[in-house]
């Protein structure tokens, strides 16, 4: 009824179309000829407009192009009309030609047709030399289409009302031809795919904009939810049937209770409700598999599948002997894979949002060969460029998975009827094999990765910061160390210059704007107070020449011919100047000029609460951390009175090795594998730290997932396989497949401890 109606409100009945082609009816002998011939004649005109009319509607200018010339390959040979009914004897008649459809926009003036080349799969040019050859070919049926119809005889009747059923069935064919070829084209294609490494050389395509990927996946997100909801409240009346029947305990009314056909039924309609609201994942899933590119949402699929076909043969056998359907756990898998993707959409609008919450965006990336030959992460100011498509790559449990799933399909459909075949019990074939391809589809399967990477992506976005989706938690799992600079310990405005003395014999402003100078030339984070007292006061800065850091802790430069110390105590003592004994206090930075100490200026350092925190979390943590700090003032026994905490483990490098390691940039070949929009130690600690326990999260939840897939399609064979169906039930299949839960729930909470 759905598809008339459909078919009315497209401009076409298609039993008037039908009526078309039936026999005509009886004409009396004694009608005029013309009567006569109308009657015998087919009118198929007019059904051919409507026909066609929906076709040029359904397919594009290519695809009807390629329709058309599969129309010409099954057009019926003309005929030679019967000297009776020809016309004046010994005038030539030109053979009857039969009009071929072909759309408006595809008719050109005749040319000879060309020979029609075979396409070669994979061949990007194919449907072009085929629509080509389309409009070529079809030029001699559009020369005769104005030449006159003659009237068939009696005895052509019969051929020619098969002649045009044939032209009617004409376009199916050549659809069922065109989705022939494209499978074809689709299976060259795959062929000719670009390995993984060279998927790893090519460049990754531009970033969308982060405003735009956010909403994308938020308006995802809704539909995903309300689908959710409705799937878990369809689940929970299976869950409930299905439990019921196994117990005493749980009533159940009505006709429910007293057969197995009405509630195979039921069970059958909820089941197909949950897959319609997860008709997506359903079709994606079957679809995978006919292209050999399985996954979780394939094992989803085939149990849907499987369990509905089991309900439609249960309720026509109605024999209790092997239990109910498992259809409300092949709707758990559903409904759990719907979730799933939302959180997967979820996470990654979390994390996109962070690209907008500020302009200033560092990024973090793992780099070998700064601390000996182990990956460290380090943070810079490289443009975020590919965070995006690298969040949009597929994750661990989708590589499981790929590997997994095809055994795991293979294993349960031949299991399943070894163990129905083999002992004697043939009528549960289909029921064993639905048990276990029920029992491969863990719960955990599709949600493995997404829970636990948007849980952590809603915690790194409360600090300022996102990982790049699987890909940048590889990376940074990879870790073992993390660079540490000045901008991290202290950041922007935790640091000020207290008070300055400068010696008789000087001149301030040289004084104030060498000083400034060379501590620019450094980098640290001293460079910003210095810019400004420079700037308040109107000096102006030097050009500094032969500039060199001194493992001492301090620094040598040349500035306007002269030679400039900058440093600590330590440093002025090494070089050889005398310090006066009450001016050699803590946190002081001394300049000489020439050799003669001219100035002293007093540093004041503001701890934070932000860096106190990561300092403690990178205490209790298997990373290194690397302080490459440029600040000569800050020492291992600076952090320890500052922040109140042991440094035992931490690593100062060598003076000069500190300016190395933090002049480092990413490599070339480097991707982002997180972002970072706030000052301090904290984002980055955060991301370091979290990044790497959810990286062993998700591969102990994957790993988890799939050990619960191959336990349970072996439990289950057994069970098919002793015939005990009353322990093979889908409430104990359910029971199980919930406590298998319990491992991933854990690993969240050590996630977040």
């Amino acid at each position: 009824m759905l598809m008339d109606e459909e078919n009315k409100r497209e401009g076409y009945d298609l039993e008037a179309i039908m009526a078309e082609f039936r026999s005509p009816s009886p004409v009396s002998s004694d009608a005029p000829p013309e009567e006569r011939e109308t009657a015998e004649k087919p009118n198929t005109g007019q059904s051919r407009r409507l026909v066609m009319k929906s076709i040029d509607d359904a397919f594009t200018p290519e695809e009807a192009a390629i329709l058309s010339t599969q129309v010409e390959e099954r057009a019926p040979e003309p005929e030679t009309p019967t000297p009776e009914a020809g016309p004046e004897q010994g005038q030539e008649q030109e053979p009857e030609q039969v009009r071929v459809y072909q759309p408006k926009h595809l008719r050109k003036t005749p040319s000879p047709p060309p020979p029609v080349p075979e396409p070669e799969d994979g061949d990007e040019n194919s449907e072009v030399e085929l629509r080509e050859v389309a409009d070529s070919a079809q030029t001699d049926q559009y020369a005769a289409a104005d030449a006159g119809e003659e009237a068939p005889s009696q005895e052509e009747d019969a051929e020619k009302e098969k002649s045009a059923m044939e032209r009617f069935l004409s376009p199916f064919y050549a659809l069922m031809a065109l989705i022939a070829m494209k499978r074809e084209q689709r299976a060259g294609a795959e062929k000719q795919r670009p390995t993984v490494e060279q998927e790893a050389e090519e460049p990754l395509r531009p970033d969308p904009d982060p405003e735009k990927a956010a909403r994308f996946y938020g308006s995802q997100m809704r539909s995903l939810a309300i689908r959710g909801r409705i799937s878990a409240v369809l689940c929970l009346m299976m869950i409930y049937l299905s439990f019921a029947y196994s117990s005493t305990a749980l009533p159940l009314p009505g006709a429910l209770g007293r057969g197995l056909r009405v509630l195979s039924l039921l069970l059958l309609i909820l089941e197909i409700t949950v897959v319609m609201t997860g008709l997506d994942i359903f079709t994606g899933g079957l679809l995978a598999v006919a292209r050999r590119r399985m996954g979780a949402e394939s094992l989803v699929a085939v149990s849907c599948l499987l369990s509905m076909l089991d309900a439609v043969v249960l309720a026509i056998v109605n024999k209790p002997d092997y239990g109910i359907p498992f259809c409300a756990v092949s709707a758990l898998s559903m409904c759990f894979a719907l979730w799933g993707a939302y959180y997967t959409c979820k996470g990654r609008r979390t994390s996109f949002r962070v690209l907008n919450a500020s302009r200033n965006i560092f990024t973090v990336t793992a780099e070998r060969g700064l601390a000996s030959d182990d990956v460290a992460l380090l943070k810079s100011t490289r443009p975020a460029e590919g965070f995006i498509r690298r969040s949009e790559e597929a994750d661990l449990g989708e590589y499981a998975y790929a590997i997994l799933s095809p055994v795991l399909l293979a294993a349960s459909l031949v299991l399943g009827l070894l163990s129905a075949l083999v002992r004697g019990q043939a009528g549960a074939a289909l029921h064993c094999v639905s048990i276990l391809s029920a029992a491969c589809a863990t719960f955990s399967c599709t949600i493995c990765y997404s829970v636990p990477f948007f849980v952590a992506a809603r915690r790194l976005n409360q600090s300022g910061a996102a990982i790049a989706g699987w890909s940048g938690l590889r990376d940074v799992g990879a870790g073992h160390y993390v660079v540490i600079t000045d901008a991290d310990v202290f950041p922007r405005g935790t640091v000020e210059i207290d008070k300055i003395r400068i010696l008789e014999g000087t001149f301030t402003d040289k004084v104030i704007s060498y000083t400034g100078s060379v501590i620019a030339a450094s980098g640290s984070e001293l460079a910003g107070p210095f810019a400004e007292l420079i700037r308040r006061n109107g000096y102006s800065v030097h050009r500094v020449e032969n500039f060199a850091p001194h493992d001492g802790g301090g620094m040598v430069a040349m500035v306007n011919g002269e030679s400039v110390f900058v440093g600590g105590g330590g440093f002025m003592n090494l070089m050889g100047i005398r310090l006066p004994q009450k001016l050699n206090t803590i946190n002081s930075l001394f300049v000489a000029i020439n050799g003669n100490l001219v100035g002293i200026f007093t540093i004041v350092y503001h701890p934070t609460s932000s860096v106190q925190d990561a300092l403690v979390m990178l205490l209790h943590s298997k990373l290194e951390p690397i302080f490459a700090i440029r600040d000569f003032n800050i020492t291992p026994s600076m952090i320890k009175s500052r922040f109140k905490m042991p440094t035992d483990k931490f690593k100062f490098p060598a003076y000069t090795e500190r300016f190395r390691i933090s002049a480092a940039e990413p490599d070339n070949d480097s991707r982002v594998a997180a972002v970072i929009v706030r000052d301090g130690m904290g984002p980055l600690v955060d991301v370091a730290e979290r990044g790497r326990r959810v990286h062993l999260g998700i591969r102990a939840a994957t790993a988890v997932s799939a050990l619960g897939s191959i336990l349970g399609l072996i439990i289950m064979f057994l069970l098919c396989w002793t015939r005990a169906f009353d322990s093979a039930s889908a409430s104990n299949v359910i029971t199980f497949m919930v406590l298998w839960l319990l491992p991933l729930v854990l690993i969240l909470i050590g996630m977040e401890r």
